[in-house]
C-alpha cells in the first residue's frame, strides 16, 4: 500500500490509486518521488496513505533511454511519419475551457517509434529545459483505444514533474523540454520510454500500450532551490511526556526515545523540535522530507528515509500519505525538525500495515522539512 511517505518506489506514501500520472506525477515518476507520486518495495513501512498500494504510481518506475535530452527542440519533434501520426488525432475541449479534453484516432491503435510531440496551442512564456521544473494541467489517455488513465481537470489541480531522468520517465523529460508556458501539447510515449514490456497493469497499462497526454503548461522553474539536507533553525525545548530525539546523525538520522510507561496520545501531536527559518507550508505543496518512523509501545524503528539514504516527496493535503502527516505538517516552517504522534485513526486504522504495524499500534515520526513548493 501506499505511504504517506512515499511517491518513490521505496515507500508506501504514494497512492496507487492517484492518477496515471501523479496522477501524472507518480505515474511519470522514475523512482523519486513523484513528483508526484511517486513505489518499490523495500520491506519499510512509509507513512503512504491508508489503502494505496505498495507499488508507486504508474509513472514511477520508468524504462527507456534519456539520451540526446540536452538538445530537445522547441515546439514540434519527431519524425515525419510519427507527426503524421499525431496529426490522426483529435483533441475536444479547447484550452483554458477547464474541461477534460477527450480523444478520437483516425486509426487505432495509435503506434510512434519514439516519444513525438505537437504544439496544439502556443504559448509566449517561459520555455523548459532538462532540469527544469514544469507544472502542467494534464489528461492522460490509452494509444489503443483513448480510454482516459488519469486527469488534472476534473479535480481543478495540476501535476509537476521534474525533468530530471531519475525521477521521471524518459518520454516525458524528452516530451516535456522545450515547452512554453501558456501552451497545449499532445505527446504520444512508447512503451521503450514509458515502462516498458511489463507496463503497470495495476493502471491499466499494459507493456505495448502507447500512452497520449494532452497537457496544458501553467508553470516552469527553471532552476528548483535545491533542498536542506538536514533541519536548521533554532532547537525548541522539548515537551514532557512526548518522545524526544536523544542523538541526531547526518548520516543514519534521529534516534527517538519514546516515554516508557506513559500512555499515548489519543489524537495526534504536532511538535517541533526545531523551528526553521523558511515560510510556513500550506496544503497542496510539494514538499521534500526526511523522516524516521517508531512504534510508541517498544521504541523499535518501522521505517527510515535516512537510512535508505533517500529523501522522500508528496504533495502535502492530497490524501497521498496518512492523515496525521497531511494534518500534522500544515503551517510549519521550512527547515523544522516536526514530532509527529499518530494514532491509529489518523495513521493506517484498524487494518494496520503489516507485519510491522498493527491496527492499535500509535505511530511516532521525526520530520525534517527539507524544501516546500
Amino acid at each position: 500500500m501506499s505511504t504517506p511517505y512515499a511517491v518513490r518506489p521505496t515507500s508506501r506514501l504514494a497512492r496507487a490509486g492517484r492518477s496515471a500520472l501523479a496522477g501524472v506525477g507518480v505515474v511519470l515518476l522514475a523512482g523519486a518521488c513523484a513528483s508526484s507520486t511517486l513505489n518499490s518495495t523495500d520491506g519499510q513501512s512509509s507513512p503512504a496513505s491508508a489503502g494505496s498500494s505498495t507499488g508507486a504510481a504508474p509513472m514511477a518506475t520508468a524504462t527507456g533511454s534519456a539520451t540526446g535530452l540536452a538538445s530537445m527542440p522547441v515546439g514540434p519533434f519527431g519524425t515525419s511519419a510519427d507527426l503524421a501520426v499525431l496529426g490522426g488525432i483529435t483533441v475536444s475541449a479547447p484550452s483554458g475551457t477547464g474541461k477534460t479534453p477527450t480523444v478520437s484516432f483516425a486509426s487505432k491503435p495509435v503506434t510512434v517509434s519514439a516519444t513525438t510531440r505537437t504544439v496544439l496551442t502556443p504559448g509566449s512564456g517561459d520555455v523548459s529545459v532538462v532540469g527544469s521544473r514544469v507544472t502542467a494541467v494534464t489528461a492522460l489517455f490509452k494509444g489503443s483505444d483513448g480510454t482516459l488513465l488519469d486527469s488534472d481537470f476534473d479535480g481543478d489541480t495540476s501535476t509537476t514533474l521534474d525533468l530530471d531522468p531519475a525521477q521521471t520517465i524518459a518520454g516525458l523529460v524528452r516530451g516535456l523540454s522545450g515547452v512554453q508556458v501558456g501552451s497545449r501539447i499532445l505527446l504520444v510515449v512508447p512503451p521503450a520510454e514509458s515502462f516498458g514490456s511489463a507496463g503497470r497493469p495495476e493502471m491499466g497499462i499494459s507493456g505495448t500500450e502507447q500512452l497520449v497526454l494532452v497537457a496544458d503548461i501553467t508553470k516552469i522553474q527553471v532552476a528548483p532551490p535545491a533542498p536542506l539536507t538536514q533541519a536548521q533553525g533554532t532547537a525548541v525545548d522539548p515537551v514532557a511526556g512526548l518522545p524526544t530525539v536523544t542523538s541526531f546523525d547526518p548520516a543514519g538520522g534521529p534516534t527517538i526515545s519514546v516515554p516508557s510507561g506513559t500512555a499515548a496520545p489519543t489524537t495526534t501531536v504536532s511538535q517541533l523540535l526545531v523551528q526553521g527559518a523558511g515560510a510556513p507550508v500550506a496544503a497542496g505543496q510539494k514538499l521534500t522530507v526526511h523522516y524516521t518512523g517508531v512504534l510508541w509501545k517498544d521504541g523499535s524503528v518501522f521505517d527510515s528515509s535516512w537510512t535508505r539514504q533517500r529523501s522522500f516527496s508528496f504533495i502535502l493535503g492530497a490524501g497521498n500519505v496518512i492523515k496525521g502527516w497531511d494534518s500534522g505538517l500544515v503551517g510549519k516552517p521550512v527547515g523544522s525538525r516536526v514530532l509527529l504522534v499518530v494514532p491509529p485513526a489518523d495513521g493506517y486504522g484498524t487494518a494496520g500495515s503489516p507485519p510491522k504495524i498493527s491496527g492499535t499500534d500509535t505511530l511516532v515520526f521525526v520530520v525534517d522539512i527539507l524544501a516546500a513548493d
